[in-house]
């Protein structure tokens, strides 16, 4: 499962309730806090908070969006009623849907000043709402009685909720392109999950509700769901933001009937247990969800003993050898990719990805024969062969790099050249410059249009939610 580090949150000038609603890119959040006096909007930088109130607020401010621009967006209540607000270098600007509304509410702004939120009409009904630069657009699922729009993308994806037509059932719901999605946490009870905010990766947060009542933060990722539960919420957990990086940030109801504000951070899986004596490495298949995401798990005494994710590849990344290619991990992790050919290295220890590395790019007509100590210097070293010609291909593999080739009548193809034909017998080269196998760093790839999942240029694998175990 995943393994989340929670940071709690208040404002200093908050009564017994803050609630953390919104991040940014950069780790700026946003929420509201409760004085004496009321509700008041706040924005915290690195601990340092700054009160925000809207001018024309009579009866409470309170902020629930900010965008990689910094502008924010909430709402505030005057004797009129409740408006949504828009605030930007310091501005605040009044939202009110034009479509006879009542009640406004701004809930979500993207990088582009896409703003989402929540109208009531003049006859009691809720719609979502989306703005965009003054154009004014109703969100409605069509399953749905009441519709709450709660969260925008760059891509303009929108998260949310409805409320179905017994009245009784809240499903979250996503809709992009047109077509609407509902989302239902598999361990909520029927009809009580609320999708609240959606980052430029397609991950989504909200919370839900158990079968016993309970209320439970979720990170919906690549058809996984994992629960998010501050150790602090003895009453329950409720996610409402994330950003790119993955922060979660929300808010918890602690035993005492106080609310807090937190900040989530996903950290690195942990060591395998005691116990452990060998690990396993499966690979989601094409055709299930998540596609080509690969879990480690800790085997001892015939038993598995705990599992985590590893990451995700696309589904033209194919498994095809464990090894030590780079000499101080425990083992390392070989793909090759089906439509170019190239090798991409992972580093893995104590359960995680620690490294990566692009071997090469080679021919598709050269498949792979097997793996030993073919040079006696105690790595791990790959052999292929041409299925055209017959030649065979010897590679020496240290610190994730190919340190030299040995090859009898056979050309190699390494990164799309083709490097030369060699009529003698076998010829020991070792020449860097001929190779493709630069180290690089982190684990992201760059995306391909093959890809299904989020993979970023030249192999790299993006780390994904763990699945609940």
């Amino acid at each position: 499962m995943a393994v989340y580090t929670y940071t709690t949150l208040d404002d200093p000038l908050g009564i017994n309730s803050t609630l953390a609603l919104g991040i940014d890119g950069s780790g700026l959040i946003v929420g509201q806090y409760i004085d004496n006096n009321g509700e008041h909007g706040f924005v915290d930088s690195s601990g340092i908070y700054t009160t925000l109130n809207d001018p024309l607020a009579t009866s409470g401010t309170g902020a629930s969006g900010i965008n990689a621009t910094g502008q924010i967006v909430g709402s505030f209540a005057d004797n009129k009623g409740t408006h949504g607000f828009l605030q930007s270098g310091g501005t605040y600007t009044t939202l009110d849907d034009p479509n006879f509304s009542v009640f406004t509410t701004a809930q979500g702004i993207n990088g582009s000043g896409q703003i989402v939120g929540v109208y009531q009409d003049i006859f009691g009904t809720y719609h979502g709402f989306e703005d965009s630069s003054g154009t004014w657009s109703v969100i409605d699922d069509p399953s749905g009685f009441y519709t709450y729009a709660e969260g925008i993308a760059d891509n303009g994806q929108i998260v949310g909720y409805y409320l179905d037509n017994d009245k009784i059932h809240d499903h979250g719901f996503l809709y992009s392109h047109g077509v609407y999605t509902t989302l239902d946490d598999p361990d909520a009870q029927p009809g009580a999950t609320f999708a609240i905010a959606i980052n430029n990766a397609g991950q989504i947060a909200g919370y839900y509700s158990d079968h016993n009542g309970a209320t439970h933060g979720f990170v919906y990722s690549n058809g996984i769901y994992t629960t998010i539960d501050d150790p602090l919420g003895a009453n329950g957990t409720l996610a409402t933001g994330i950003n790119n990086a993955g922060q979660v940030v929300g808010y918890v109801l602690d035993g005492n009937g106080h609310n807090h504000g937190f900040l989530a951070t996903l950290g690195p899986n942990p060591s395998p247990p005691a116990g452990t004596t060998a690990d396993m490495i499966l690979r989601g298949a094409n055709n299930s969800p998540p596609a080509g995401l690969y879990e480690i798990y800790d085997i001892g005494s015939n038993a598995i003993l705990a599992g985590y994710s590893l990451g995700q590849a696309g589904t033209d990344w194919g498994f095809v050898t464990l090894g030590g290619f780079f000499g101080s991990d425990t083992t390392d992790m070989l793909l090759r990719n089906s439509n170019t050919g190239a090798f991409e290295v992972y580093d893995i220890s104590n359960n995680n990805i620690t490294n990566a590395a692009l071997l090469g790019t080679v021919g598709l007509n050269w498949q792979v024969m097997g793996f030993g100590n073919f040079s006696s210097l105690g790595e791990t070293d790959m052999m292929l062969r041409n299925m055209n010609t017959g030649g065979v291909e010897v590679y020496d593999i240290s610190n994730n790099q190919i340190i030299k080739s040995a090859f009898r009548h056979g050309g190699l193809e390494l990164a799309g050249r083709r490097l030369r034909q060699f009529q003698q017998p076998w010829r020991i080269r070792h020449d860097p410059a001929q190779y493709d196998h630069r180290r690089l760093g982190g684990l992201r790839h760059q995306q391909q249009p093959d890809h299904q999942c989020r993979l970023h240029g030249n192999g790299r694998i993006e780390l994904a939610d763990r699945r609940r175990r």
